[in-house]
């Protein structure tokens, strides 16, 4: 009876290496974030830290070549530079720009499945409000409220709801 219940054992595997055991925990967009910003993030409180320490500028360069945004999203490009050069952490408000672009690639990671296709979807332009030009969601992230608007889509997305 005991070896026909096996089958039915919910306890995790367990692995013979570290690196088999870290390919079978799921990715968050926590973990997706701690990874494009080289930070350890596990919940919001990491995020409001990092926030209110500064993102330092290797992630930042990190965030930037994967992602592919122009430095003026984040703050303007002489500040950007300066940072860069002097290898300074970034301010606040600069984090959280900065924080909120790595949030929205991460939730579209979830979405699509694919890092690929996410970065594909956040940098091609389209007409998120009536009237105005097509904007990639990604240069639309760069603002709170436009970061809202496409992560609205994105849920929406995920629920079947277009």
């Amino acid at each position: 009876m005991e070896d026909n219940l096996r089958h039915m054992d919910r306890s995790p595997p367990r692995f013979h290496t570290a690196e088999a055991a870290a390919a079978y925990l799921p990715t968050t967009p926590y973990s997706q974030m701690a990874d494009l910003l080289d930070a350890d993030i596990a919940n919001e409180a990491d995020i409001v830290r990092l926030t209110e320490t500064g993102v330092g500028a290797r992630a930042y360069k990190r965030a930037a070549k994967v992602l592919g945004f122009p430095h003026s999203l984040i703050a303007p490009e002489t500040t950007v530079r300066r940072r860069l050069k002097e290898n300074a952490r970034f301010s606040e408000a600069e984090s959280e720009r900065l924080i909120r672009l790595a949030r929205v690639y991460a939730e579209a990671v979830a979405l699509f499945g694919d890092e690929a296709a996410a970065l594909q979807w956040l940098n091609t332009p389209q007409a998120f409000i009536p009237g105005d030009a097509p904007v990639s969601p990604l240069r639309l992230s760069a603002k709170d409220s436009g970061a809202r608007l496409v992560e609205s889509l994105m849920r929406r997305t995920a629920h079947g709801m277009f």
